[in-house]
C-alpha cells in the first residue's frame, strides 16, 4: 500500500513494485502496516514536493513535529492499533505476542527505510558540493529519514518499551 497513490478525482496508480513475486505472511503484513506512517513521510505539498513534517521551535531550535503532522499521526496511530487488534484476533486467534513481533517487524522496516533515504541522498550527491550542485531538493531524503527514524522511535517507545516494562514486572500491561 505504500506504493499506491489516490488522486482527489479517484484516481488511483502502482509505482516501483517490481517483479510479482510471492510473499510470506508477516513480510507483507510488514509492509502494509509500516504504510500507515510511512506513507506520512511521501505525503505532497503544491508543488509536488515532500511535505516536511518537523519545524523548528523558535526558543529552543529544536525540531518538533508540525501541527498537522501530529494530527495525521494521532489518526494513523488509531487505524493501526484497529487494524493490528483485528489481525491479531482473526489470523492469529488471538496470540498476543504476534502483536509484538509485528511492531517489532514494523520499527525495523521503518528504520530500514531510514537508511534507503539516507543512501539515496548520498547517491545523488548529498554531502558532496560537486556532485549534489545539478541535483534538486536532495533534502527531501533527510526529511523523510529524519520521519521515519521519529515515527519508529515513537512506535517502539509507545508500545514495544512498554511491553518490556510490563514483563518485568513493572505496570499493568500494555494498552493499545
Amino acid at each position: 500500500l505504500h506504493n499506491m497513490f489516490l488522486s482527489e478525482d479517484g484516481e488511483m496508480w502502482l509505482f516501483d513494485l517490481g517483479e510479482p513475486c510471492l510473499q510470506t505472511i508477516p513480510s507483507f503484513l510488514t509492509k502494509f502496516l509500516m504504510s500507515f506512517f510511512h506513507t506520512l513521510g511521501m505525503e505532497e505539498d503544491e508543488t509536488g514536493d515532500w511535505v516536511v513534517r518537523f519545524e523548528q521551535d523558535g526558543s529552543s531550535g529544536r525540531l518538533r513535529p508540525t501541527e498537522r503532522t501530529v494530527e495525521l499521526q494521532a489518526d494513523a496511530i488509531r487505524a493501526f492499533n484497529v487494524t493490528v487488534d483485528r489481525i491479531v484476533a482473526e489470523l492469529f486467534d488471538g496470540a498476543d505476542g504476534v502483536r509484538i513481533l509485528l511492531l517489532r517487524y514494523v520499527v525495523t522496516q521503518l528504520v530500514s527505510d531510514a537508511a534507503f533515504c539516507i543512501e539515496k541522498w548520498r547517491l545523488k550527491g548529498g554531502g558532496d558540493e560537486l556532485r549534489s550542485d545539478h541535483q534538486d531538493n536532495l533534502e527531501k531524503w533527510l526529511w523523510r529519514a529524519l520521519w521515519d527514524v521519529y515515527v519508529s522511535e515513537e512506535l517502539r517507545r509507545r508500545y514495544l518499551a512498554r511491553e518490556m516494562f510490563t514483563r518485568q514486572g513493572g505496570g499493568r500491561g500494555p494498552r493499545y
